[in-house]
């Protein structure tokens, strides 16, 4: 495997059973970022009681991210389906509409293909996630396969990892307790990953991204 860029850190849903995944993207516009956070938190209450798991996060260079969660495919479709006509949603994105503090970048919508052993929560949980896609030589099946040889390494070494697809790109996640433990697992030299990412070469696949989250 070969990389261009370094490795992209978001924040995910932390649920263990979650398997689809919808993120939205965020960037506030300047001094409107703990208006977009107050936002974050006036959403959550309304997303979780009609049925999504909530996960919000800022980077370090600012960007903002808001994940809903589901267990399968057909709760994702009831839930997108319900927002239409619910009042509390559609009151809240009137009020945003009235005074906005963030402009939307991006939106993923990912499949989890891999749960973490040991699932971390709570505010303040730092998700290293490391974006992968194939090149004309591999294939996402080549990738997810060898994320799977990857995973109990580094969840020995104290990381909590999940795996998860979607848009033609593979997403590994290594999520710790707090930035200390971010920044020790980083510094800590690992030799049985290097010697399993050694082995699977050097094509296939690319990292095309890397930030820092963490979730609050």
């Amino acid at each position: 495997m070969k990389s261009i860029i370094a490795a992209v850190i978001l924040i995910f849903p932390s649920s263990a059973f979650a398997q689809v995944v919808s993120v939205n993207v965020f960037q506030p516009v300047p001094g409107r970022a703990q208006l977009t956070a107050e936002y974050f938190q006036e959403a959550k209450v309304i997303l979780q009681a009609a049925g999504a798991r909530v996960t919000m996060s800022v980077d370090l260079k600012g960007t903002y991210r808001f994940a809903t969660s589901f267990d399968n495919w057909e709760a994702y479709g009831r839930f997108a389906q319900s927002l239409p006509t619910n009042q509390s949603w559609g009151a809240l994105l009137n009020k945003v509409a009235g005074n906005p503090s963030a402009n939307q970048t991006d939106n993923l919508l990912l499949f989890q293909n891999a749960v973490a052993t040991n699932p971390m929560t709570g505010p303040g949980t730092v998700t290293q996630v490391t974006v992968w896609e194939p090149t004309t030589t591999g294939t996402m099946a080549q990738l997810v396969e060898g994320a799977m040889g990857a995973k109990p390494i580094h969840e020995r070494a104290g990381a909590s990892v999940s795996v998860f697809t979607g848009g033609g790109r593979m997403y590994y996640l290594m999520r710790f307790e707090n930035f200390a433990a971010w920044g020790k697992n980083r510094d800590t030299p690992n030799p049985e990953f290097l010697a399993y990412f050694q082995s699977l070469g050097t094509g296939g696949a690319i990292i095309v991204n890397q930030i820092t989250s963490v979730a609050f």
